[in-house]
């Protein structure tokens, strides 16, 4: 569901200077050297004073002095993203010792008497995930030898995004008293053309409580997922995903397929106590100056008001390719919810057209759907 664009409020055109890298020559400063290059994920609990480190084939944990605690190797393994795990050399030909590049690193807070975990979810074995301990990585917690489909989380190629966000909702209908909580994992992924291809842009995982026949990181149908009609057009390339308030914010890039065909940014938002999506809505973001691509994104903080740090690119002609053109926008968290909310009014009351009688609002992802004129009380 789409609505006028978001502007940015303020944009600043970065410069990139380029110098030689060099090792801090001040003695106090803090440097370590690891493997696994390149590092994608950084996950710091400053509680417990650890910091942990995802690469290709290597998984870190270090003390807040960057001192190594703990280090496991995660690859290269026997893997073909043309297999279904486990790997049976003599079932598949094309397997190979593949690198397994981390896509997801998450943590899960404690609930009650069990302890919490760290989620690592990497390329090998179709995107399954597993859980170690938050003390010492080395202990696993958690990993299906034998998944089943539901349990493929992340890409199984590298060149393609998988992000996530862990929430905790409450639970009504499991685990013995009304009320309970609900260990969710939402994850956003793009598609690849290798593997299972059905596996929604939008997914929700269950990670606790699990008990059979329930298993940890599946997609279950009554835990939501985004619903689209065709997998390979609508291609999304996630950047990140935030919780804010009560809601889960992704931001992406995907062809606009509905329009001019161009490539934009998006950023949609769900409720976290929805498990139907129907509160899930999208709006196009745009920032001034052609740039077009999301690289990168943070939630932060201007003058003192909650936005969206957004690092743009422009995009090389109508292709999802970035050149070396970028900038940094900024989206206030109050200005993006109000545009979803004019979204949704406008779909649901209001036929999609506003006032004007131009279309401001439609379903996206080739699905049957289509905007209502529903009294606004039902909203």
């Amino acid at each position: 569901m789409l609505a006028s664009s978001v502007s940015s409020s303020v944009v600043v055109v970065l410069l990139l200077l380029l110098f030689p890298p060099s090792y801090p020559s001040d003695a106090s400063m803090q440097w370590v050297k690891l493997d696994g290059s390149p590092l994608s994920h950084l996950l710091l609990d400053l509680g417990a004073g650890r910091l942990y480190v995802g690469g290709v084939d290597h998984l870190y944990q270090l003390t807040l002095d960057l001192e190594v605690m703990s280090h496991i190797k995660t690859g290269p393994f026997l893997d073909s993203p043309d297999c279904l795990p486990p790997i049976v050399p003599q079932d598949c030909p094309s397997a190979t010792p593949t690198h397994n590049y981390n896509k997801l690193l998450l943590m899960e807070a404690g609930q009650g008497a069990e302890p919490g975990s760290l989620i690592v979810c990497g390329s090998l074995f179709q995107g399954i995930c597993e859980k170690r301990s938050l003390s010492n990585i080395s202990q696993l917690i958690y990993k299906t030898s034998n998944p089943v489909d539901t349990q493929y989380v992340a890409a199984n190629d590298p060149r393609i995004s998988t992000v996530g966000v862990v929430i905790t909702t409450r639970n009504k209908q499991e685990g013995g008293a009304a009320g309970g909580e609900l260990h969710l994992m939402l994850v956003g992924r793009g598609y690849t053309s290798r593997g299972p291809g059905d596996i929604p842009p939008i997914t929700t995982r269950r990670l606790h409580p699990v008990t059979p026949p329930r298993r940890a990181f599946s997609q279950e149908e009554e835990l939501g997922k985004l619903v689209v009609g065709s997998y390979s057009e609508y291609n999304n390339h996630f950047v990140k995903a935030v919780t804010h308030g009560d809601h889960v914010y992704f931001l992406f890039s995907r062809r606009d397929m509905w329009h001019k065909k161009e490539y934009r940014t998006y950023a949609s938002r769900l409720c976290t106590s929805d498990r139907s999506f129907y509160s899930y809505v999208e709006v196009p973001l745009l920032c001034r100056g052609g740039y077009n691509l999301a690289q990168g994104a943070w939630l932060g903080n201007i003058s003192g008001k909650p936005a969206l740090f957004v690092v743009m690119a422009a995009g090389q002609a109508s292709t999802p390719v970035a050149t070396s053109r970028s900038a940094l926008c900024i989206y206030g968290m109050a200005e993006l919810d109000a545009m979803m909310q004019r979204a949704q009014e406008v779909c649901y009351t209001e036929g999609g057209r506003g006032g004007s009688g131009q279309e401001e609002a439609y379903i996206e992802y080739a699905v049957s759907s289509k905007c209502l004129k529903l009294p606004k009380v039902k909203l």
